[in-house]
């Protein structure tokens, strides 16, 4: 006798839940589709979504309730210990670049002095530099208004110098610390983040080359014909300039980080384990204590020393903080499920299969980024997905290729950002654009520099197969 059509749901589910190695990828699967819906569709906060589609995930596999939560929470926590950290330093120190007018110092300095044939490439070094410490969207408000002046006193469109800002600001944002990216990927896959920069500093060349020179070379026929904001509303004063830091102040808050953390990575290749050189390295090298004293340099140097009161530091430090608060919720949140994806065994599933395919690992891992990145808008979002992911196909790789894998992601979530994504409204916003002008320059843009990213990968992938 046949069985009831109602049965056949029953019948197949007990049959995927016989096959241990169908269920963690097929339920894999369709958490991912279950946090796009909920992202991109229902408008929740990916911070919410990321805790349904994770804890789904669990319970689906049988992990049960008070494991799910535990999992997650332990995933939460770890993603945070140093991340939540490295990110709140570089919120405070990007607060107070910002407050005490040092960034605009900064860009002040090097635009004002630059030819007009250099403009692009001085504002993309410009948005660089600011961007290192502080979040997307601050940098920007930051420097819209310098972008708008710089357009009129060389008598051009504003896309002519907003392009070169934004590929400054994408090409720190996505491979340079402490932008999230660098930080999130090197702690979900365990590498040291000054070896990242390192690597980063070399990629950062051409992928910062694309966006300053190679796309406008390409493309500047067809956007400038655009008809953009002028930015009158964003005049700026110069009287407000009057207290602000010079350069000379204002540039060591941003690089102080960076160069501390190259000479940790330098000093554990130079001395041996245990020497005073060795020991002093990583101290000064170490993730936190490099974010913590620029973080010192700028409340000493920008606050106190540009004019500030005590009350007045602390005040504009707090207010730095909260601006992210919800970058942290979804980082901790991505954590969660990279945690849940090892503890149902789907990463360690797809790191065995991948391991068998005939491609390049920095190639898988920037693919899995970019669909993240395209499918779900955040590009923080889009990077603890897929280093979740790949971080067990690295698992056994030496540290070089583990920092490549890092890369691999932060360029793979740069790509083709569009109407799911914050930032792609802020340009367009903010520039005046029709939304198919903003994909054609904004969207193509990051595009380009991913490629180019992508590309610079592998070929240093190349090279340290040859010489290694």
């Amino acid at each position: 006798m046949p069985r009831h059509p109602l049965d056949f749901g029953a019948v197949f589910w007990s049959y995927i839940q016989g096959k241990s190695v169908m269920l963690p990828v097929l339920s894999g699967i369709a958490a991912i589709i279950v946090l796009i819906v909920l992202i991109v569709y229902c408008k929740l906060h990916p911070f919410v979504a990321l805790i349904i589609s994770s804890l789904g995930l669990g319970l689906v596999n049988g992990l049960g309730t008070e494991k799910t939560v535990k999992s997650f929470t332990t995933g939460f926590g770890s993603q945070l210990s140093t991340t939540g950290i490295v990110i709140g330093l570089g919120a405070i120190i990007g607060g107070m670049l910002v407050s005490s007018g040092g960034a605009e110092r900064i860009a002040n300095v090097i635009v004002g002095k630059s030819k007009k044939a250099l403009i692009p490439l001085a504002v993309g070094l410009v948005a660089l530099i600011i961007e290192l410490p502080n979040l997307f969207e601050v940098t920007f408000v930051l420097l819209i208004p310098i972008v708008f002046s710089v357009a009129k006193r060389t008598h051009t469109s504003a896309l002519y110098v907003a392009i070169p800002m934004a590929a400054g600001m994408m090409t720190a944002h996505g491979l340079l610390p402490p932008g999230p990216a660098t930080v999130i990927g090197a702690g979900a896959i365990g590498v040291d983040l000054g070896l990242v920069s390192m690597i980063g500093i070399v990629i950062c060349i051409p992928v910062f080359a694309a966006g300053v020179w190679l796309f406008p070379k390409l493309m500047q026929r067809y956007y400038l014909r655009y008809q953009v904001s002028d930015g009158s509303e964003y005049a700026t004063k110069d009287d407000d300039l009057a207290q602000a830091p010079g350069i000379v102040k204002s540039l060591p808050s941003v690089l102080l980080a960076p160069v501390l953390l190259i000479i940790g990575t330098i000093g554990k290749a130079v001395f041996s384990k245990g020497s005073v050189g060795y020991v002093i390295t990583q101290f000064f090298g170490n993730t936190v204590v490099a974010l913590l004293l620029s973080a010192l340099y700028a409340l000493i140097f920008l606050g106190l020393g540009s004019g500030m009161t005590a009350k007045k530091t602390l005040s504009q430090s707090k207010t730095s903080l909260k601006g992210v608060v919800n970058v942290l919720l979804i980082i901790g949140a991505g954590g969660g499920l990279k945690e849940m994806l090892q503890s149902t065994g789907l990463s360690d599933q797809i790191a065995t299969t991948t391991a068998k395919w005939a491609i390049p690992t920095v190639l898988l891992a920037w693919l899995i980024a970019a669909l993240f990145r395209v499918a779900l808008g955040s590009g923080t979002v889009a990077v603890a997905a897929a280093a979740g992911i790949v971080a067990p196909m690295v698992a056994q790789a030496d540290d070089l290729h583990k920092a490549l894998a890092v890369l691999a992601i932060a360029v793979g979530a740069m790509i083709f950002s569009h109407v799911n994504d914050g930032a792609f409204w802020l340009f367009q916003e903010y520039l005046d654009m029709t939304v198919p002008q903003t994909l054609k320059t904004w969207s193509f843009l990051v595009t380009v520099q991913s490629v180019v990213g992508l590309i610079a990968l592998l070929l240093v992938d190349a090279v340290i197969g040859v010489v290694v």
